[in-house]
């Protein structure tokens, strides 16, 4: 690169580019310095221009030109930019850049022209940036086009909005700034307002303005690349780098310094570390690199460093000018030791020494113009401790300086942080972490005692296949943690030198040597020579022994253990050794409702969701004891046996099967206790299975069966929904719900579930634990409606189907019961009063001869009655004599449960009440007929008298019949 520049000296008709390329970090700066370092100050062929990659803004980037150009007139320059910014704040600025690139759009951008050759892709974008530039009317100005979409004010929020790209423009003209080279600034879809409803408010009668806002918004990145343009042609003019008037340009700065130089015979030397820092101000560099010496200008001999993007950019002006490119690429790193090594030296040595060595180099035979400050640390001898540090630390021979030691790194170390730079490290990442970042905190850190601290982790590579403990070798106390990350970055997991440990103040325990399993006892079979044993697959466990060390479990890792984990803890339950089914039906779903994968929590980084309230959850910590756990869980899973010489993957080190399949053991005991002790809270015991028991029962009293009837589980589990007497209109709510129950099979199965003996080849339950149940249903049958409300209250979660039927029932049993309890009281009122002690069926019979001689004689009314008055007769025929209605009579204090527990005769009472009204309403209507009749009136008396000496004992039910009419008709 050298020479190519300098065998550019001394043609005076064209001028020498030379690019140097490469990725962010590559070292295109580096190089570019080392050109510079070797150009001869003394030659008087050329003027050098040298611009450093520094800390710095733009007024100091453009200072730094305008010094170091032969020549006059830059004070004038700098006057005016310092004027510009100076006496301007940084929003002011930042919108007089607004304006300056709607009038670079309205005004100075040209319309792209065809080239010859252009693709098709290179046509449409030409065409579609100059429809963006608008239409131009006939004063030249153009209308519609993007520089009247920055007028809109939601538009022109968006662009002058902090962190965007015109404020961090401004902030490098005011405030220092350090830029990587990577980082290309440009206009990015943040910056126009491609989601806000308020700019097609703003267009609102503007078609074609309207127009042109969908076209951004459907591709932004075309007027995005327009922005960019109009922001460089804004930018000069803003910054008063450019004037309308006659003042002195950047442009008339170059021009007469090569002129000048012209004059005298010299040549014009630019050499840029970082042509990025120019950003938008490098079109004035470009215009110098386009234009050729000619008569009277002197040659420019350029080297620029550029990451490979921005080089693609360059205007075509440019590109078409450069002589030389050079491709940067990490060849640097083909030894990394030794690149390390040479940096460590040079701190070592000094920033002033360094300068001051290289300032006596006379030619160019630059190999060994660095002292290795291992051998001459001390006034020219060695370091004192050189011995001691290179056997502790150890060495790299790095060409033109011998063995340099690598302290703090060992070659392990070393290793371990280059690997962690990863394959595609650049010599500036190398630079920055491995030499800069890391050597600051080694020297505070070992001066404190304090060295590897935490950080360390994220220095390195952290990579381990072991435990921690097992690494530990049983260490704990205040220096565990220091140990442990010193012997996996410096004794790559074995052991620690003894130097290093002293260096980093650390206590290295005695028998540190790793831990070889012990043997099982029954020794395995020995394998058949001629058997090839099977590769064994990697260990798995590594991924677990970085989670325990802050590296995130990957996904898939995390669901195989808490699946691995829920199998075995599920596998131990032994929950049917208490008659609870768990395989299936409702016990399952109870248990896997309770626990389940998510019941295992590997920490906020783990992916799904954690168990939540009143849910079973174990918390999987990083502690070596739970990591132990998940190894041998792992282990066994994979394997099925604890022997490490048959495993299908590497028994993990410094692990004893015993001590695993202990650990194991112990734990999944421990989880499965708690997870059994949760479920029997959840069922109450047997409490869920007498709420079943206890809930069938209610149910069978509700659909009209005797509570006589349901004293035994064996016969409220048997029986169906009873084929009793309908029941009354107000209560069929009820005994709907009550039939609901006795038809759901999966609260009749929930007995068997959480009480029964499973037996047979069905695996049905065969018996049900009958003692308990019983005693509970006691309970159940004295207060029923308070039971059901328990069973709601106690179960809503467990069995969400159980308690919601038990709530439908007792819901609507209280909901019934006031007009039930009336409809009852005012039947069994009709009843003592209509019968008088006397037994309905014969009460039925009586009254139907009556009514049967007066159809004969064609009294009987209403004559269309008959089959009415009939079928009262056989209802209450069929209600049953020994009705307990005398207790009944009077008593109005009864509850809802004596709506429910009554209804075994309450329903017969009521219909056959209300067939005592129809027979009592049919014999008034008859006898009244009689009465209006001619000639059969007055026989009326005798024809009664006669029925009543051919009944007997039905005089007194005749009377009974007639009795409420007896005032009125005289008889």
């Amino acid at each position: 690169m050298l020479d190519a520049l300098l065998s550019g000296i001394g043609d005076e008709d064209r001028n020498t580019l030379i690019a140097v390329t490469g990725g962010s970090g590559a070292g295109k700066s580096h190089v570019v310095r080392w050109v510079h370092a070797h150009l001869d100050r003394a030659d008087e062929r050329y003027h050098v221009l040298y611009v450093p990659r520094a800390v710095q803004t733009i007024r100091e980037l453009l200072r730094r030109i305008v010094v170091g150009l032969p020549g006059d007139g830059g004070d004038e320059f700098m006057e005016r930019i310092d004027a510009a910014v100076g006496n301007t704040g940084p929003a002011e600025l930042q919108d007089r850049l607004l304006e300056e690139m709607r009038f670079a759009l309205n005004w100075a951008l040209e319309p792209q022209l065809p080239r010859d050759g252009e693709s098709e892709k290179e046509r449409e974008a030409r065409e579609e940036r100059n429809s963006l530039l608008g239409d131009t009317d006939d004063l030249g100005k153009r209308r519609n086009g993007l520089a009247d979409l920055l007028a809109l004010p939601p538009v022109n929020r968006v662009l002058l909005r902090k962190e965007g790209r015109l404020h961090r423009f401004v902030a490098s003209v005011y405030e220092e700034t350090s830029r990587r080279d990577g980082e290309q600034e440009e206009f990015e879809p943040e910056d126009l307002p491609l989601r806000e409803t308020g700019v097609l408010r703003a267009l609102a009668g503007n078609v074609d303005l309207k127009g042109l806002w969908e076209v951004v918004r459907y591709d932004p990145e075309p007027a995005l690349d327009l922005l960019d343009e109009a922001l460089r042609k804004a930018v000069p003019r803003a910054l008063g780098m450019r004037t309308s008037g006659s003042g002195v340009t950047l442009d008339e700065l170059f021009r007469r310094s090569r002129q000048l130089m012209r004059r005298q015979e010299k040549e014009l030397v630019l050499i840029f570390e970082d042509l990025a820092q120019f950003g938008l101000i490098d079109g004035e560099l470009y215009d110098q690199f386009a234009t050729q010496p000619g008569a009277d200008l002197a040659p420019l001999r350029v080297v620029f460093a550029v990451t490979d993007a921005p080089y693609n950019k360059l205007p075509e002006t440019v590109q078409t000018r450069i002589t030389h490119q050079f491709k940067i690429e990490s060849s640097a790193l083909a030894d990394r030791e030794a690149f390390v090594a040479r940096y460590l030296n040079l701190v070592r040595v000094g920033r002033k020494d360094v300068e001051s060595a290289w300032s006596r180099v006379q030619d160019d035979s630059t190999e060994g113009w660095v002292r290795n400050a291992c051998d001459t640390r001390e006034d020219g001898l060695p370091c004192r401790v050189r011995e001691e540090c290179h056997a502790g630390f150890g060495t790299v021979e790095v060409s033109g300086l011998g063995r340099v030691g690598l302290y703090p790194y060992n070659d392990v170390a070393v290793r371990r942080s280059l690997n962690n730079r990863g394959k595609g490290a650049t010599p500036r990442d190398i630079l920055d972490v491995c030499v800069s970042e890391t050597l600051i905190e080694a020297d505070a850190h070992i001066g404190r005692g304090t060295y590897p601290h935490d950080r360390v982790r994220d220095r390195f590579d952290f990579t381990i296949r072991r435990s921690k403990d097992t690494i530990l070798a049983g260490h704990v106390g205040e220096q565990a943690d220091r140990l442990f990350r010193a012997l996996v970055v410096w004794g790559d997991e074995s052991s620690l030198n003894s130097i290093v440990a002293d260096a980093f103040a650390l206590e290295v325990p005695a028998g540190r040597e790793s831990v070889s399993p012990t043997p099982p006892k029954d020794s395995p079979p020995k394998p058949d020579p001629g058997e090839k044993p099977l590769p064994l697959r990697s260990s798995p466990l590594p991924q677990l022994f970085q989670w325990q060390v802050g590296d995130r479990l990957p996904d898939s890792e995390t669901d195989l253990y808490r699946d691995l984990l829920y199998r075995l803890v599920r596998s131990r339950l032994d929950l049917e050794h208490a008659l609870f089914h768990t395989a299936s039906g409702e016990g399952a779903r109870i248990l896997n409702e309770l626990f389940n994968r998510t019941s295992f929590d590997f920490g906020k980084d783990a992916r799904g969701r954690r168990a939540g309230t009143g849910k079973v959850l174990f918390s999987i910590g990083r502690d070596d004891e739970t990591i132990r756990v998940l190894a041998a869980a792992r282990w066994f899973y994979d394997n099925g046996h604890w022997i490490p010489e048959n495993g299908v993957w590497p028994w993990p080190e410094g692990y004893d099967p015993f001590d695993l399949m202990l650990a194991l053991e112990c734990r999944l005991d421990d989880w499965a206790d708690q997870v059994r002790t949760a479920f029997i809270e959840r069922v109450r015991g047997r409490g869920l299975a007498r709420a079943a028991v206890g809930t069938r029962a209610v149910a069978l009293i509700a659909a009209g069966l005797s509570p006589a009837s349901v004293q035994r589980v064996d016969d409220i589990m048997t029986a169906g929904a009873p084929a009793s007497t309908p029941a009354t209109p107000s209560w069929a709510a009820a005994d709907r719900a009550a039939r609901d129950i006795l038809l759901n099979s999966s609260i009749h199965d929930l007995v068997g579930e959480v009480a029964g003996v499973r037996q047979g080849d069905t695996g049905a339950a065969e018996l049900v634990d009958a003692v308990e149940l019983e005693e509970g249903l006691k309970q159940t049958l004295r207060a029923p409606v308070v039971f059901l409300r328990n069973v709601v209250e106690e179960f809503r979660e467990a069995a969400p189907v159980l308690a919601g039927s038990a709530d439908t029932l007792v819901t609507a049993v209280e909901q019934a019961a006031p007009a039930q309890l009336h409809e009852i009281g005012t039947a069994v009122e009709t009843l003592v009063l209509g019968l008088e002690g006397q037994e309905p069926a014969s009460v039925a019979r009586a009254a139907r001869e009556v009514g049967r001689r007066a159809l004969e004689s064609g009294f009987f009314r209403p004559a269309d009655g008959w089959n009415a008055f009939s079928d009262a007769l056989d209802t209450l025929k069929s209600v049953p004599a020994g009705l307990p209605l005398e207790q009944y009579v009077g008593d109005r204090r009864h509850e809802a449960s004596d709506a429910l527990t009554t209804q075994h005769w309450t329903r017969v009472a009521v219909r056959g009440a209300r067939a005592l009204e129809v027979i009592r309403r049919s014999m008034m209507a008859t006898r009244l007929e009689c009465e209006r009749s001619d000639g059969v009136s007055g026989n009326l008396d005798q024809q009664a008298q006669d029925v009543r000496q051919k009944l007997g004992q039905a005089k007194k039910h005749l009377h009974a019949l007639g009795s409420a009419e007896k005032e009125n008709d005289g008889c």
